[in-house]
């Protein structure tokens, strides 16, 4: 009985082991069959060459020093991180060379962290269960899905981002990158091609703000622009797909139709309309969701004047801009940490009301965002209006002199630009929008000019007085 236990208990590992050895023999095959010759498993070599970014060409001199193969040892990788950090100090800011040292520097770090786990897990057998690989950018850790439910988990599919293939999840480890969420199998780590979306984010800063910038086949030279598969009728038909987000044109293994929306179409046209995007740009857009970076008035000011909930959604945020300063001065506010429980990392909307990210945009068009500030509008307000700190620093109108306070926030109110008094905007209105303690700081100044003036003519008489009194009678006999 406990052999027939010991038997079944085997089964996974033997499954797993017989497809491994299916997978390397197949790729084998494949690779002897181009090449045209035999190599066998125990005589491949067990580590690929460290794959790093293109190197600028004003860094090619010191390619020796930076870039090493996966045989280096420590000590190599700390010298080459100490020049890397020296030429990162003497590159010029904002350079191309200096980004690539940058990230450079950091994927050799990674390089080392791997080399030092690997060493441990030699000498103690320790198991390391988060390793990290570092490829073209991609910072690779083993991919755990988060699902609760054992079945949800077995039933979910997840495919390789490099080979197209379904992962098994029982039988196949898999890794996935910590920056842009690059799935792909244990054994495609090494062919990875595809650089991190979170590196060409970086470098861009920004999403495309043009709508599909197409450049057409020709100029990509009939070629896929991520893996340069020929996209002709010369061995067979290969579908080119085209890419609604960058405007270039993909194979099917780095386009696989994907549907997402387009910043570029929302901030012209305020299209939410899903569109077909490929891999990499399905990768870099969701990097850039949660970023506030579209300045939408500036880009875009019309859509303040078709659209309603753009407009309310601009003076809820005015309003908690104001709310902002009355809080953070606030001592009570402060210790409650009530911005930080009610905006969490949704702080730029209390900000500023110039910045919206593309998915401020999606909640804007669905009424979720608006809905969002007002309630947060009342819990900030219910706080202001009953703390004695805060309600200390209200306003009263001066144009009816009711004792009624006002906030800045209020609906009824408005603030002068130059000196930020508060009133009633009823009330302002009726003084022909001149607010009275502005007139009042300019006679004061006026006041003043005359006064130095005036004194100022002062001097110069009695200098003249003076000087007539020195001057001696001029004897004629």
């Amino acid at each position: 009985m406990s052999s027939w236990r010991d038997s079944i208990t085997s089964l996974p590992t033997a499954v797993a082991q017989f497809v491994n050895e299916s997978a390397s023999t197949a790729s084998s095959y494949l690779h002897s069959s181009h090449s045209g010759s035999t190599v066998s498993e125990e005589s491949a070599p067990q580590h690929t060459d460290y794959k790093a970014l293109p190197i600028p060409a004003s860094l090619v001199k010191e390619q020796w020093r930076l870039i090493f193969t996966s045989d280096a040892n420590s000590q190599d990788l700390q010298a080459a991180i100490a020049h890397c950090r020296d030429l990162v100090l003497l590159s010029d800011e904002c350079s191309e060379e200096r980004r690539w040292l940058v990230r450079h520097l950091v994927d050799l770090r990674y390089s080392l962290q791997e080399l030092e786990e690997a060493q441990a897990v030699a000498s103690n057998d320790v198991v390391v269960l988060n390793a990290i690989k570092s490829v073209v950018g991609h910072h690779f850790v083993p991919h755990h899905p988060n699902t609760r439910n054992r079945l949800q988990a077995a039933a979910k599919r997840y495919y390789c981002d490099h080979c197209a293939g379904i992962i098994w999840r029982v039988v196949q480890a898999a890794y996935i990158c910590s920056d842009c969420s690059y799935l792909v199998h244990q054994k495609c780590i090494d062919s990875v091609m595809r650089v991190c979306a979170h590196v060409l984010a970086s470098d861009r800063q920004y999403p495309i703000a043009d709508i599909c910038p197409e450049i057409g086949l020709s100029a990509q030279r009939y070629k896929c622009a991520e893996c340069s598969t020929l996209l002709n009728f010369k061995n067979s038909w290969i579908e080119p797909r085209l890419c609604d987000y960058r405007g270039l044109y993909y194979c099917p293994s780095c386009h696989w139709n994907d549907s997402f929306i387009v910043p570029a179409r929302i901030v012209h046209n305020w299209d939410f309309t899903p569109r077909k995007v490929s891999r990499t740009g399905l990768q870099e857009i969701q990097l850039f969701i949660d970023k506030p970076l579209i300045r939408l008035e500036e880009e875009n000011p019309k859509l303040f004047v078709f659209l309603e909930k753009l407009c309310t959604v601009k003076k809820l945020r005015q309003n908690l801009v104001h709310m902002r300063h009355y809080l953070a001065a606030c001592k009570d506010a402060v210790e409650q940490k009530l911005v930080d429980q009610q905006l969490g990392r949704r702080r730029h909307l209390a900000q500023s009301n110039e910045f919206y990210s593309i998915g401020d945009l999606v909640q804007v068009e669905s009424g979720v965002l608006a809905e969002f500030l007002q309630s947060v509008f009342k819990i900030f307000g219910a706080h202001i209006r009953g703390c004695d700190m805060c309600l200390a620093k209200a306003y009263i109108c001066e144009i009816c002199s009711n004792n009624e306070v006002i906030f800045p926030f209020d609906d009824g109110c408005v603030k002068c630009d130059q000196c930020n008094s508060i009133y009633h905007r009823v009330c302002f209105t009726r003084k022909n929008m001149i607010c009275p303690k502005c007139v009042r700081i300019q006679e004061r100044r006026l006041q003043l000019q005359r006064n130095v003036s005036k004194q100022s003519n002062m001097e110069l008489d009695d200098n003249a007085e003076d000087s007539e009194d020195t001057v001696e009678p001029v004897d004629t006999t």
